[in-house]
This record gives structure tokens, C-alpha cells and sequence, in this order.
């Protein structure tokens, strides 16, 4: 039983260590695009490809949209934040786009990274470790889909020559083999790509203190490269709407 109790504290102490999210600014004022209520002030960014493209592990560029967002709750309320709660609306008649998870977006671009090509015999070798990440889980109490730190073990495969050899002082050849090099898997890419992903998302959940992250859209079509666009964020006090500049 007292294994069992300690195995839980362990668990929650894990899902709890971390949590996603970047420096907010001074306030709402300080994005392009801001709100103001009595719960809350909210302000917005649509963030350039070029910036975007230095910012990630995965380019988002192919595919995808990135909007910071930064969430501060008046003195003594709480705002509790899901990416589910935002939309983003491009035209009027387009459907509202909704935030991708950094888990599916990783996904995607793990499929698109070829294996090596493997021209003649070779050594495999394979390493192991341990990582910590992050999951997914319900919320016990609401029902609603939250984020953790969890640690999770990995392993890879080498492809190349044999080990080279110890040496010392002149008996040294410069013809040794080279070490191998390791070859991430495609759900060791995935892995790493949607920690760093996740890192950096807006933190979902009930807080009393200002928040920032990004939020990851599908870009949107062609055709709606004229249109307006215009972050949405709608909960339980109201929808809020934050025209976006490009």
C-alpha cells in the first residue's frame, strides 16, 4: 500500500514539474493587437516567417502560422486558458482555423524526414537513454485535455563503420575508422521536435499571473492572403476579438 501511495506522489510530482510558456511582455499594451476587460487584458502578435524560422526546431513555414499571445489577469481574478478557446478567422467566408497541438505538428514533420540511405554493409549500433518530456492527460476535475513533464526512455540506431580502435602516443593511425554518427528515429525526431514545440506554447489552465506562449495555426489558403485576420478567444466571461496586423 505504501509503495502504491508513493508511486502516486512520484507520478503527480512529475506531471506538475514543468510547464510550457514564454516571458510575457510589459502587458497587454505591448502587443500590435490588445484588449481590455474587467477579468483580464489580452494582447496578440502575428509573428514574420523569417522570425519564425529561427525560433523553432521544426520550420513552421510549410504549413503553419505562429501567434504569440500574452494573457494578463486583473488583480484578484483568474483566467482559466485552453488553445481550444481560440480561433482564428481569415475572411468572412472562411471557416475559423483552430490551434494545431505541438504533438501533431511534430508528427507531420517527422513523416517528412527520409530514412538514411544505406549503400553497403554496415555496423547498426544502438544507444539508450532517458528523457523527460511532456504528455498529455484529462484533467481529473474538468474533463479537459491538459499538459505535464513526464520522463520517458529512448533509443537510437547508428549506421556506419566499425568503432575505431584505442590508440596512444605513435601508435596512433590516421586511417582509423571513424565513430559512427546516430541516426534519430522518426519517433525520436517527433519527440524532439514537439518538446520544443511544446515549450514554448501558450500554458493552458487556471492562472492568477501573466502568461505567454505561442499558439500554432494551419496557414491559411491562398486566396485569403488579402483577407483580414483576426484572433479569437471566447470563454465563460465572453468573446474577445484581436484584429491581427500582417
Amino acid at each position: 500500500m505504501k509503495k502504491a501511495v508513493l508511486s502516486l506522489l512520484v507520478a503527480v510530482v512529475i506531471l506538475t514539474a514543468g510547464a510550457p510558456g514564454i516571458r510575457p511582455r510589459a502587458d497587454a499594451g505591448s502587443y500590435p493587437a490588445h484588449r481590455e476587460n474587467a477579468e483580464f487584458s489580452i494582447g496578440a502578435v502575428l509573428l514574420p516567417p523569417e522570425q519564425v524560422k529561427k525560433m523553432f526546431k521544426a520550420d513552421l513555414n510549410h504549413g503553419y502560422v505562429v501567434i504569440e499571445v500574452g494573457v494578463f489577469p486583473a488583480p484578484g481574478k483568474d483566467v482559466d486558458l485552453y488553445p481550444s478557446d481560440f480561433t482564428l478567422s481569415v475572411g468572412e467566408k472562411s471557416a475559423a482555423l483552430r490551434p494545431v497541438s505541438a504533438d501533431t505538428i511534430a508528427e507531420v514533420m517527422a513523416d517528412k524526414h527520409e530514412p538514411p540511405n544505406i549503400g553497403g554493409p554496415q555496423d547498426i549500433n544502438t544507444s539508450a537513454g532517458v528523457s523527460i518530456g511532456h504528455a498529455s492527460y484529462p484533467d481529473l476535475v474538468t474533463g479537459r485535455k491538459t499538459s505535464g513533464t513526464v520522463t520517458e526512455t529512448d533509443a537510437g540506431v547508428g549506421v556506419g563503420g566499425p568503432a575505431p580502435r584505442p590508440c596512444r602516443g605513435y601508435d596512433c593511425d590516421s586511417t582509423s575508422p571513424i565513430p559512427p554518427t546516430t541516426q534519430r528515429s522518426p519517433t525520436q525526431t517527433a519527440n524532439v521536435l514537439s518538446q520544443d514545440l511544446w515549450e514554448k506554447s501558450l500554458p493552458d489552465g487556471k492562472t492568477v499571473h501573466a502568461v505567454a506562449g505561442y499558439l500554432y495555426f494551419p496557414k491559411p489558403s491562398r486566396k485569403a492572403k488579402d483577407a483580414s485576420w483576426e484572433l479569437r478567444y471566447e470563454n465563460a466571461d465572453g468573446k474577445t476579438r484581436l484584429p491581427l496586423p500582417r
